[in-house]
């Protein structure tokens, strides 16, 4: 069978990119370094956006880009095993929940980081798990949990190889475009008497947060299920799907406000849920009684931090030439709603 994502024809920039990255041996990859080391060997307007979605997410490789620029790599044996592997495990214990990459590797002969790499692999490929704890220094995943219905085990018990998944993945997600296509990853500002809104695909928004942070969007809203109310849940998740919007369009500042407030108020609501008046009902009360009461246990040294940022450069009077909110002071303040939410 001649399966569909062999059939990507990349220009000779693209293949360039795509094989630099691989040199980086999964590894965090600096887009900027890696344009100034290749500057001279690709087109002066190549952007590598503009490159299919379902070769490249993230500035890492998918496995469809890893098999048009290494199709021998060892890591597709190494998926196909944990597969193989994760399969026996359930049919010894249907009730599993999940994997860890420094077990799977013990079982598998391969080393932990090669686990991790092709754990993270099989997690992007969508459907086998719905959360993963990811790897700081590479990119890889230290375990992956199966999500709460039966569709991963329908994944893996189903499974017949690994190059049929990859064709499932490649005509299942819609390719990102560029000058020539439409972008996957498309925010429009719309003005409308006076009121800005932003227009993207909710599902591709939470898809992005899947392989930045290593939550599905079902896992991250059972760990507030303390909120019952519909409507107030609704609003947080369209909340977070703006300020991780905002944050990667380089709005940085409300971005930062709004993820601030999202925090401010999923904090409110846990101590509600627990009968817990904090002596001030403002943000840094919340966190003061969170600590005092040791409610949240890695995040809330994170969120200290955070709320120094949040509270000293949101307002005008906080922002100077020197000191101005920064694309990664957006990001880590979405990160951290991810972070304390995880501690509920």
């Amino acid at each position: 069978m001649e399966y569909k994502f062999k059939q990507i024809k990349l220009s000779k920039a693209e293949r360039l990119w795509l094989t630099e990255i691989l040199k980086s041996n999964f590894s965090n990859v600096i887009v900027k370094s890696l344009r100034v080391k290749l500057w001279d060997k690709l087109p002066k307007d190549f952007d590598p956006k503009t490159i299919d979605n379902r070769l490249i997410r993230n500035n890492h490789l998918t496995l469809i880009g890893l098999w048009h620029v290494d199709p021998e790599n060892a890591i597709f044996n190494h998926v196909s095993k944990i597969i193989e592997i994760t399969k026996g495990l359930i049919f010894k214990n249907p009730e599993i929940s999940g994997i860890k990459a420094n077990e799977i590797a013990k079982l598998a002969g391969i080393t932990e980081r090669d686990a991790e790499i092709a754990l993270k692999f099989l997690y992007d490929l969508g459907g086998f798990f719905g959360s993963a704890s990811l790897s700081n220094t590479h990119y890889g995943a230290l375990e992956a949990g199966f999500r709460q219905d039966d569709l991963p085990y329908n994944e893996f018990l189903r499974f017949e190889n690994l190059e049929q998944k990859m064709e499932q993945f490649f005509i299942g997600r819609r390719p990102s475009s560029n000058i020539k296509n439409k972008k996957l990853f498309e925010t429009r500002f719309l003005k409308n008497s006076g009121d800005f809104r932003m227009q993207q695909s909710t599902q591709n928004i939470w898809n992005d947060i899947r392989n930045n942070f290593g939550i599905s969007k079902q896992t991250f809203g059972k760990k507030w299920n303390f909120v019952t109310d519909k409507y107030k849940r609704k609003i947080i998740f369209r909340d977070i799907e703006h300020a991780y919007i905002l944050a990667n369009q380089r709005f940085s500042k409300p971005a930062t406000i709004l993820a601030g407030s999202v925090i401010e108020e999923l904090l409110r609501l846990y101590l509600e849920s627990k009968n817990i008046k904090p002596t001030k009902n403002t943000f840094e009360g919340y966190i003061t009684i969170c600590e005092q009461k040791k409610l949240l246990k890695s995040g809330i040294f994170r969120l200290s931090d955070s709320v120094r940022h949040f509270r000293n450069i949101v307002h005008l009077s906080g922002e100077t030439e020197k000191y101005t909110i920064s694309k990664a002071t957006a990001k880590g303040a979405v990160a951290s709603i991810f972070t304390i939410v995880n501690d509920f």
